[in-house]
Protein backbone atom coordinates (compact mmCIF):
# COMPACT_ATOMS: atom_id res chain seq x y z
CA UNK A 1 0.00 0.00 0.00
CA UNK A 2 1.23 3.55 -0.69
CA UNK A 3 2.77 5.49 2.19
CA UNK A 4 3.05 9.24 2.74
CA UNK A 5 5.47 10.41 5.43
CA UNK A 6 4.72 13.45 7.53
CA UNK A 7 6.58 16.62 6.52
CA UNK A 8 9.46 17.77 8.70
CA UNK A 9 7.28 20.73 9.70
CA UNK A 10 5.37 18.50 12.10
CA UNK A 11 5.67 19.17 15.82
CA UNK A 12 3.85 20.06 18.99
CA UNK A 13 2.44 23.05 20.85
CA UNK A 14 1.76 23.48 24.53
CA UNK A 15 -0.50 25.89 26.41
CA UNK A 16 0.28 26.96 29.97
CA UNK A 17 -1.88 29.98 30.57
CA UNK A 18 -2.43 32.88 30.68
CA UNK A 19 -3.48 31.66 34.16
CA UNK A 20 -1.81 28.31 34.67
CA UNK A 21 -4.06 27.24 37.54
CA UNK A 22 -7.29 27.93 35.59
CA UNK A 23 -8.42 25.10 33.31
CA UNK A 24 -10.45 27.43 31.08
CA UNK A 25 -7.53 29.83 30.75
CA UNK A 26 -5.12 27.10 29.70
CA UNK A 27 -7.58 25.09 27.61
CA UNK A 28 -9.16 27.98 25.72
CA UNK A 29 -5.86 29.74 25.00
CA UNK A 30 -5.91 31.09 21.43
CA UNK A 31 -2.12 31.18 21.31
CA UNK A 32 -1.75 34.96 21.67
CA UNK A 33 0.28 34.43 24.86
CA UNK A 34 1.49 31.59 27.05
CA UNK A 35 1.91 28.98 24.37
CA UNK A 36 5.03 27.46 22.88
CA UNK A 37 5.76 25.36 19.78
CA UNK A 38 8.48 22.87 18.99
CA UNK A 39 9.18 21.18 15.68
CA UNK A 40 12.52 19.45 16.23
CA UNK A 41 13.30 15.84 17.01
CA UNK A 42 15.10 16.71 20.24
CA UNK A 43 11.80 17.34 22.03
CA UNK A 44 9.98 14.18 21.01
CA UNK A 45 9.63 13.06 24.61
CA UNK A 46 7.61 16.14 25.58
CA UNK A 47 5.33 17.29 22.81
CA UNK A 48 2.96 14.48 22.01
CA UNK A 49 -0.78 14.98 22.70
CA UNK A 50 -1.63 15.19 26.37
CA UNK A 51 -2.90 16.95 29.47
CA UNK A 52 -0.92 17.36 32.67
CA UNK A 53 -2.01 18.73 36.05
CA UNK A 54 0.35 18.71 39.02
CA UNK A 55 -0.36 18.56 42.72
CA UNK A 56 -0.63 22.34 42.97
CA UNK A 57 -3.31 22.46 40.28
CA UNK A 58 -1.15 23.81 37.45
CA UNK A 59 -2.30 22.70 33.98
CA UNK A 60 -0.41 22.13 30.73
CA UNK A 61 -2.04 21.01 27.48
CA UNK A 62 -0.14 19.55 24.53
CA UNK A 63 -1.41 19.22 20.94
CA UNK A 64 0.61 17.61 18.17
CA UNK A 65 0.37 18.64 14.50
CA UNK A 66 1.28 16.86 11.25
CA UNK A 67 1.25 17.79 7.55
CA UNK A 68 1.11 15.40 4.60
CA UNK A 69 1.62 16.16 0.92
CA UNK A 70 -1.46 14.61 -0.71
CA UNK A 71 -1.21 16.54 -3.98
CA UNK A 72 -0.72 13.28 -5.88
CA UNK A 73 -4.03 11.80 -4.71
CA UNK A 74 -6.95 12.54 -7.04
CA UNK A 75 -9.55 10.06 -5.75
CA UNK A 76 -10.52 9.47 -2.14
CA UNK A 77 -8.60 6.45 -0.82
CA UNK A 78 -10.55 3.33 -0.03
CA UNK A 79 -9.10 3.50 3.49
CA UNK A 80 -6.21 5.13 5.31
CA UNK A 81 -4.42 4.65 8.62
CA UNK A 82 -2.32 7.32 10.32
CA UNK A 83 0.56 5.79 12.29
CA UNK A 84 2.87 7.44 14.78
CA UNK A 85 5.48 6.01 17.11
CA UNK A 86 5.38 6.80 20.80
CA UNK A 87 8.49 7.68 22.77
CA UNK A 88 9.12 7.43 26.54
CA UNK A 89 5.43 7.11 27.48
CA UNK A 90 2.01 6.39 25.99
CA UNK A 91 -1.06 7.14 28.03
CA UNK A 92 -4.51 8.64 27.52
CA UNK A 93 -7.24 8.44 24.89
CA UNK A 94 -6.70 10.59 21.80
CA UNK A 95 -8.49 11.80 18.68
CA UNK A 96 -7.34 13.19 15.32
CA UNK A 97 -8.96 16.41 14.12
CA UNK A 98 -8.57 18.59 11.05
CA UNK A 99 -6.02 21.38 11.46
CA UNK A 100 -5.06 24.56 9.61
CA UNK A 101 -1.33 24.24 10.36
CA UNK A 102 1.32 23.32 9.54
CA UNK A 103 1.76 23.16 5.79
CA UNK A 104 4.57 21.14 4.24
CA UNK A 105 7.05 24.02 4.15
CA UNK A 106 6.45 26.16 7.26
CA UNK A 107 7.10 25.10 10.84
CA UNK A 108 4.63 25.58 13.65
CA UNK A 109 4.52 28.91 15.47
CA UNK A 110 3.69 29.44 19.13
CA UNK A 111 0.20 30.70 18.25
CA UNK A 112 -0.66 27.46 16.44
CA UNK A 113 -1.93 25.80 19.63
CA UNK A 114 -5.36 26.88 18.32
CA UNK A 115 -4.74 25.99 14.65
CA UNK A 116 -7.75 23.69 14.58
CA UNK A 117 -10.25 23.95 11.74
CA UNK A 118 -13.42 25.44 13.21
CA UNK A 119 -11.73 26.71 16.40
CA UNK A 120 -13.65 29.54 18.03
CA UNK A 121 -12.93 31.62 21.11
CA UNK A 122 -13.96 29.71 24.19
CA UNK A 123 -13.51 26.35 22.43
CA UNK A 124 -16.44 24.24 21.30
CA UNK A 125 -15.57 20.79 20.02
CA UNK A 126 -18.79 20.63 17.99
CA UNK A 127 -17.15 23.18 15.67
CA UNK A 128 -14.13 20.97 15.07
CA UNK A 129 -13.86 18.41 12.26
CA UNK A 130 -13.01 14.96 13.57
CA UNK A 131 -10.71 12.86 11.40
CA UNK A 132 -11.08 9.75 13.57
CA UNK A 133 -13.05 8.17 16.37
CA UNK A 134 -11.71 8.19 19.92
CA UNK A 135 -8.60 6.03 20.12
CA UNK A 136 -7.69 4.21 23.33
CA UNK A 137 -4.15 5.44 23.63
CA UNK A 138 -2.63 3.54 26.52
CA UNK A 139 -0.18 1.00 25.18
CA UNK A 140 3.40 0.05 24.61
CA UNK A 141 6.11 2.69 24.54
CA UNK A 142 8.41 2.79 21.49
CA UNK A 143 5.66 1.24 19.39
CA UNK A 144 3.56 2.42 16.47
CA UNK A 145 -0.02 3.41 17.23
CA UNK A 146 -2.66 3.25 14.48
CA UNK A 147 -5.50 5.70 13.90
CA UNK A 148 -8.07 4.81 11.25
CA UNK A 149 -8.96 7.97 9.32
CA UNK A 150 -12.65 8.55 8.64
CA UNK A 151 -14.51 9.39 5.42
CA UNK A 152 -14.02 13.13 5.94
CA UNK A 153 -10.25 12.71 6.08
CA UNK A 154 -10.30 10.43 3.03
CA UNK A 155 -12.27 13.04 1.08
CA UNK A 156 -9.85 15.78 2.11
CA UNK A 157 -6.90 13.66 0.98
CA UNK A 158 -8.31 13.86 -2.56
CA UNK A 159 -9.57 17.45 -2.44
CA UNK A 160 -6.57 19.23 -0.89
CA UNK A 161 -2.87 19.45 -1.65
CA UNK A 162 -1.94 19.24 2.04
CA UNK A 163 -3.63 17.22 4.76
CA UNK A 164 -3.02 18.83 8.15
CA UNK A 165 -4.17 17.09 11.30
CA UNK A 166 -3.85 17.47 15.03
CA UNK A 167 -3.73 14.82 17.72
CA UNK A 168 -5.50 15.87 20.93
CA UNK A 169 -6.10 14.22 24.26
CA UNK A 170 -9.71 13.08 24.07
CA UNK A 171 -11.04 12.80 27.62
CA UNK A 172 -9.93 16.21 28.84
CA UNK A 173 -8.76 18.41 25.96
CA UNK A 174 -11.30 17.48 23.26
CA UNK A 175 -14.20 17.10 25.71
CA UNK A 176 -13.13 20.23 27.63
CA UNK A 177 -13.23 18.44 30.98
CA UNK A 178 -10.73 19.52 33.62
CA UNK A 179 -8.75 16.66 35.19
CA UNK A 180 -8.59 16.39 38.94
CA UNK A 181 -5.95 18.49 40.69
CA UNK A 182 -5.95 16.54 43.95
CA UNK A 183 -2.89 14.59 42.85
CA UNK A 184 -0.39 14.67 40.04
CA UNK A 185 -2.16 13.47 36.88
CA UNK A 186 -0.73 13.01 33.39
CA UNK A 187 -2.26 11.66 30.20
CA UNK A 188 0.31 12.20 27.50
CA UNK A 189 2.44 10.74 24.76
CA UNK A 190 5.96 11.26 23.62
CA UNK A 191 6.00 11.29 19.82
CA UNK A 192 8.68 10.83 17.19
CA UNK A 193 8.57 13.59 14.58
CA UNK A 194 9.58 13.37 10.93
CA UNK A 195 12.97 14.98 11.51
CA UNK A 196 14.14 12.17 13.76
CA UNK A 197 17.03 10.29 12.19
CA UNK A 198 16.03 8.17 9.17
CA UNK A 199 12.43 7.12 8.55
CA UNK A 200 12.11 4.09 10.84
CA UNK A 201 10.38 6.19 13.52
CA UNK A 202 8.58 8.70 11.30
CA UNK A 203 4.82 9.35 11.37
CA UNK A 204 3.10 8.27 8.16
CA UNK A 205 -0.21 7.57 6.46
CA UNK A 206 -0.72 4.19 4.79
CA UNK A 207 -3.64 4.09 2.40
CA UNK A 208 -5.51 1.97 -0.11
CA UNK A 209 -5.97 3.48 -3.54
CA UNK A 210 -9.49 4.62 -4.35
CA UNK A 211 -11.42 3.90 -7.55
CA UNK A 212 -11.81 6.90 -9.84
CA UNK A 213 -14.99 5.63 -11.56
CA UNK A 214 -13.75 6.82 -14.93
CA UNK A 215 -13.97 5.25 -18.38
CA UNK A 216 -11.07 6.17 -20.65
CA UNK A 217 -10.42 9.25 -18.51
CA UNK A 218 -14.02 10.48 -18.55
CA UNK A 219 -15.96 10.62 -15.27
CA UNK A 220 -18.94 8.27 -15.24
CA UNK A 221 -21.20 11.19 -14.33
CA UNK A 222 -20.50 12.63 -17.77
CA UNK A 223 -21.22 9.39 -19.65
CA UNK A 224 -24.79 8.51 -20.64
CA UNK A 225 -24.06 5.33 -22.63
CA UNK A 226 -21.26 3.03 -23.76
CA UNK A 227 -21.39 1.49 -27.25
CA UNK A 228 -25.04 2.45 -27.51
CA UNK A 229 -26.05 0.94 -24.14
CA UNK A 230 -27.27 3.28 -21.41
CA UNK A 231 -24.91 3.27 -18.41
CA UNK A 232 -27.88 2.63 -16.12
CA UNK A 233 -28.25 -0.76 -17.82
CA UNK A 234 -24.56 -1.75 -17.44
CA UNK A 235 -23.80 -3.82 -14.36
CA UNK A 236 -20.08 -4.29 -14.99
CA UNK A 237 -17.29 -3.43 -17.42
CA UNK A 238 -14.58 -5.99 -18.14
CA UNK A 239 -15.83 -7.95 -15.16
CA UNK A 240 -15.65 -5.03 -12.72
CA UNK A 241 -18.90 -3.80 -11.17
CA UNK A 242 -19.78 -0.25 -12.14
Amino acid sequence: MPIIYSAATDGGCKSYGPTITSWDSVHDNDGTTHSFAIATAGETNKYGPGVVVDGSGQYTIYRTFFAFDVSGISSAPGSAIFKFKSYVYANGDIIAVKATKPDTSTNLANADISALTGYTSGFNNSNLTAYSAKITGAGAVSAYHSIVLNATALSDMAAASTLSLCLMNYDHDYLDSAPTSTSTTAQRFGVYFADSSGTSNDPYIEYVLGFSHEVSGVATGDISEISGVATANIASRSGVDT
